[in-house]
């Protein structure tokens, strides 16, 4: 599926919903349709294989549409830049993370040890506004890869999935986020801490599945617990390799002090570097390791590792272990 025909699908579903809700319009109607034709034409000579007449089978393109209700929204009209631009990217984010995330479960199910070399980093269009307490509606953007844009279908389910889980926390934090990737939870958190921040009700609407409601109270109340017992860094750690397992993507990792971790390969890591790591095993080197600790009533319940990659003895500065991702 080419990145044409992706853009003129998405082009003619959005037209189509302008041209409804204008209808009446005596100016706007004539022009959305006149656009509304050019659109369905330039799709049907995408659609149309070289050698055939007959349209190419589609799968329906993933849509997903965030409505915001709050302080910092006026009804349906507008929204403050501040609150729109933090969603936007905070959102974006974490579909890009969890994307990844399943890509892999893909890649693994289907044999393979990681997504496919060369493989665009998943991302999201902007496509419109939706009417209704104001909404900010997205298609994934895959390229020429029909398979990535199932997942990423997938992909969007399963974010509103994770809000919806994290909001229902109460005071268990390591219940609420079992399941779910660290850097999803990381990016998660940014998520609700930019809505809680505005006081904004959050409504995620799909074209093929129940819409998710979250109340800006349960917003409030997620974001605070993450901000309470969540703490996430990025830490540089001497010690010994001991290995990873291509079939689990699990590595070890014996410190200096004696310590071994244990934990997740990056998402974004390549076979190529793979094979790069092998090489340091049973050596000493240094690792670049995310930290993710789960705390409750300020007591650590569970901590996740994810390593981001090796480096010889000395070839990286050693950050401050304290501070946040």
């Amino acid at each position: 599926m080419t990145t044409d025909l992706l853009f003129w699908r998405s082009q003619a579903l959005r037209l189509a919903q302008l041209l409804e809700e204008a209808k009446d319009d005596p100016i706007l109607a004539p022009q959305l349709e006149e656009r509304l034709h050019d659109a369905r034409h330039q799709l049907s000579e995408c659609e149309r294989q070289p050698d055939s007449l007959l349209p190419r089978e589609l799968p329906p393109l993933p849509r997903v549409a965030l409505f915001l209700r709050g302080s910092s929204v006026d009804g349906s009209t507008g929204i403050r830049p501040s609150l729109a631009g933090e969603a936007l990217l905070q959102y974006e984010k974490l579909f890009e993370e969890q994307a990844l995330h399943d890509e892999r479960v893909i890649a693994q199910q289907q044999g393979r040890q990681r997504r496919l070399r060369g493989s665009p980093r998943p991302e999201l269009l902007f496509t419109g506004t939706p009417r209704g307490s104001f909404g900010l509606e997205f298609v994934p953007r895959a390229g020429d890869a029909p398979d990535a844009m199932v997942s990423h279908g997938q992909s969007l389910h399963r974010v509103a999935e994770v809000l919806s889980q994290l909001s229902l926390a109460s005071d268990d934090l390591d219940q609420a986020t079992k399941g779910i990737p660290p850097r999803v939870l990381q990016n998660a958190k940014a998520f609700f801490s930019v809505l809680a921040k505005h006081d904004t009700e959050l409504r995620l609407a799909f074209d093929n599945r129940d819409a998710v409601l979250i109340p800006r109270d349960r917003i409030a109340l997620a974001a605070s617990l993450l901000e309470r017992e969540l703490r996430q860094a990025t830490i540089q750690q001497r010690g010994v390799f001991r290995g990873l397992t291509r079939e689990t993507m699990v590595f070890d990792f014996r410190a200096d002090d004696g310590a071994v971790i244990s934990g997740e390969l990056d998402d974004t890591l390549t076979e190529d570097d793979f094979d790069r790591l092998d090489g340091f095993t049973n050596k000493e080197c240094e690792a670049s390791l995310e930290r993710t600790e789960i705390h409750q009533l300020s007591r650590l319940i569970r901590t996740n590792w994810v390593l981001l990659d090796l480096h010889p003895s000395g070839a990286t500065e050693k950050p401050d272990p304290t501070s946040n991702v």
